[in-house]
């Protein structure tokens, strides 16, 4: 029970930002979902048959695997049983409810080497000061905003880094070599989500 009022706490104050960001938005049509036709692959190709197979990335992730934001108060409830979910949900509001419950949907449905990385990215979050936390969720906003050719290069530097200990990453992130492939502000958002190790979404 107290820990479903801790995640309640957490969670209520995060809905109260959630209802304060609101506005009403102009109705308007959805656009009708793109429809992608996939071609049987040749079953006497072995190449063909397999090569929509994917290619595991470092830590057991999947290229394309959905990637969780530690940083997000429904990382909290990861660990938590079915039940604290639903006793720490069911006070937020009714949008946001469903959408950490499609969060927490999308994490169940990770593999479990999935799963042990993303908590690995949460419980290094929550160690973190307050002002490195506040760093990471900057970094990871303005991440969000870059074109996807500086996306990409960033994407693969992170990716690069991941699973370094701190001493060998800081040692990369100083090197003239990398320095030379970004600029300032992107070797310092490097740097913050770094720390973490948060691939791009």
């Amino acid at each position: 029970m107290t820990r479903a009022l801790q995640f309640g706490g957490i969670l209520m104050a995060a809905g109260a930002v959630y209802a304060a960001d609101q506005k009403p938005a102009a109705a308007k049509n959805p656009p009708p979902p793109k429809t992608e036709v996939v071609r049987p692959a040749n079953p006497r190709n072995p190449e063909a048959r397999n090569a929509n197979a994917p290619n595991k990335a470092p830590g057991g992730r999947q290229p394309g695997a959905p990637i969780i934001n530690p940083a997000n108060p429904v990382a909290r409830l990861y660990k938590a049983s079915p039940e604290e979910r639903d006793r720490a949900l069911e006070k937020l509001p009714p949008a946001m409810q469903q959408q950490f419950r499609n969060q927490l949907k999308r994490f169940d449905s990770l593999t479990p080497e999935q799963q042990q990385l993303q908590l690995k990215w949460v419980d290094r979050y929550s160690a973190l000061p307050q002002e490195q936390q506040a760093a990471f969720k900057v970094q990871l906003q303005n991440l969000q905003k870059l074109p996807p050719e500086r996306k990409q290069p960033i994407g693969a530097a992170l990716r690069r880094l991941e699973g370094m200990s701190d001493a060998k990453r800081r040692e990369v992130l100083d090197s003239e070599e990398f320095k030379s492939r970004f600029s300032a502000d992107e070797l310092k958002m490097i740097s913050d989500l770094s720390v973490v190790m948060l691939p791009p979404m």
